[in-house]
């Protein structure tokens, strides 16, 4: 089934013209020439994107794009106008619009826009879906993931924090779940139906990370083309998590800390004009932030804001009843995603599960199980199938043992584009996944795919 766009235009000439470009990019429009018009269709039938010009004759574009939201949530919404301004763009992209294009525009940027929301309204909502799914489960509704004591000390105190507005801090080492915590508090809020927006402070350069974080002006600097919207302001009236704010420089450490303090910040390039926001601040580490401290690599007076509570995850080792557990979970998620008849593992590969120290935590555990589920071949995983490197108990892991289990990952999926000559459809039948899966893996992994193809 094509995906469904709604164009919204009361210019009827430039409304076939993009009408048609689409219908030959293969989706189904629909067409309005009025904001009522629009809000019928809403109403009484399903789409995916809505294209809307911003100046209608009886409504606005962010008057279609409230109530495309009230409707159903994941629809993108992409705004078309010729009058550009930073407020209106500012309160489009604060009530949930995808995208805002400035006409005249090139319609093979138009189409790239609704290829990219689409993909991008795909993703929000099986990540929403599973978020709130291991939300039930990990507080107590289903209990799947956390039978450890630890586990559930922590979860107890989340109950108790989310509904506040206290700034969470988040601990342990890599690949414990700092993340999946921080998402805990955020759907447990009274925040929950707000933007819950994600920042890794080690991914990007100081000078990148202040502009991800805190927006620019146009102009702010070179190749500042256009206004850009920082993830604070993303996240107004929601959420933010910063995920590793100990490799954060101690000059935006100074910025966030204004904003915990008078929730207000500025623009780069804006001239000493402030931003309002209301937004809950979550953050994580696998540092030792009281050492930072100590060796004037942190801001003590941002660690005292940052750590009203902190929640330490223990180590995948240190909480062996959670291990099994886990690994189900994962199966059971990774057999539904790849479309496997897989149910469960035999003695001999619980043994191996249990036996083994696990030095990359619950994100080695999950990439193992899904490694093991995709190249399964039948019903059953079993000792063979699980690839652990070899290491024993209390081995610790090599700074190379991702590649490795990518490798695995890799050369199945390149070894079944060579078998169907770059046809991803084909590939995928061959893997028993479904083709959607194997274009996220093949994304995921950087694969050139296009060098399987004849002629």
């Amino acid at each position: 089934m094509a995906d469904r766009v709604l164009l919204v235009e009361d210019n009827e000439a430039l409304r076939v013209g993009i009408r048609l470009a689409l219908d030959d990019a293969g989706y189904a429009v629909q067409e309005a020439s009025s904001g009522e018009e629009a809000v019928r269709k809403l109403e009484s039938e399903p789409y995916h994107v809505v294209v809307s010009d911003i100046r209608l004759g009886d409504m606005s574009g962010v008057d279609i794009l409230q109530k495309a939201k009230e409707v159903n949530s994941e629809i993108e919404v992409i705004l078309m106008t010729a009058y550009a301004t930073v407020e209106t763009a500012v309160q489009a992209l604060r009530l949930g619009a995808f995208d805002y294009i400035q006409k005249p525009f090139e319609i093979e940027h138009l189409k790239h826009r609704v290829r990219t929301a689409l993909r991008m309204g795909r993703m929000s909502g099986e990540i929403e879906f599973y978020q709130k799914a291991v939300y039930r489960n990990a507080l107590g509704e289903e209990s799947l993931v956390a039978k450890s004591r630890g586990m559930q000390e922590i979860l107890s105190v989340i109950r108790k924090v989310a509904p506040t507005p206290a700034t969470v801090l988040i601990t342990g080492e890599t690949g414990t779940g700092k993340e999946l915590l921080a998402t805990l508090v955020h759907f447990g809020s009274p925040r929950a139906k707000a933007p819950f927006v994600k920042v890794n402070c080690a991914a990007l350069h100081e000078n990148l990370l202040e502009s991800e974080l805190f927006g620019h002006e146009r102009g702010a600097f070179t190749g500042a083309e256009k206004l850009r919207i920082g993830r604070f302001e993303q996240a107004d009236k929601g959420t933010i998590f910063l995920d590793e704010i100990g490799d954060m420089s101690p000059t935006t450490q100074a910025k966030v800390l204004r904003v915990l303090q008078e929730q207000e910040f500025e623009r780069l390039g804006s001239s000493g004009r402030s931003v309002k926001v209301d937004v809950r601040v979550l953050t994580a580490t696998n540092k030792d932030l009281r050492t930072e401290v100590k060796e004037g690599r942190f801001r003590q007076d941002l660690y005292f804001r940052l750590n009203v509570v902190n929640l330490h995850i223990p180590s995948l080792r240190e909480r062996v009843d959670d291990i099994l557990p886990l690994a189900r979970f994962f199966l059971n998620r990774y057999s539904v995603d790849f479309k496997k008849r897989v149910s469960g593992f035999s003695p001999e590969a619980i043994e191996k599960i249990r036996g083994y120290s696990w030095p990359g935590n619950v994100r080695e555990l999950q990439n193992s199980i899904e490694r093991a589920v995709l190249l399964s071949d039948g019903e059953i995983i079993g000792a063979n199938n699980l690839t652990l490197e070899g290491r024993a108990e209390g081995e610790t892991a090599t700074s190379g043992d991702s590649m490795n289990l990518e490798e695995i990952e890799r050369g199945a999926i390149l070894r079944a584009l060579s078998a169907t000559k770059g046809v991803q459809k084909e590939a995928a039948k061959l893997l028993g996944v479904s083709p959607r899966v194997l274009n996220y893996k093949i994304q995921l992994l950087n694969l050139d795919w296009k060098t399987f193809r004849q002629g």
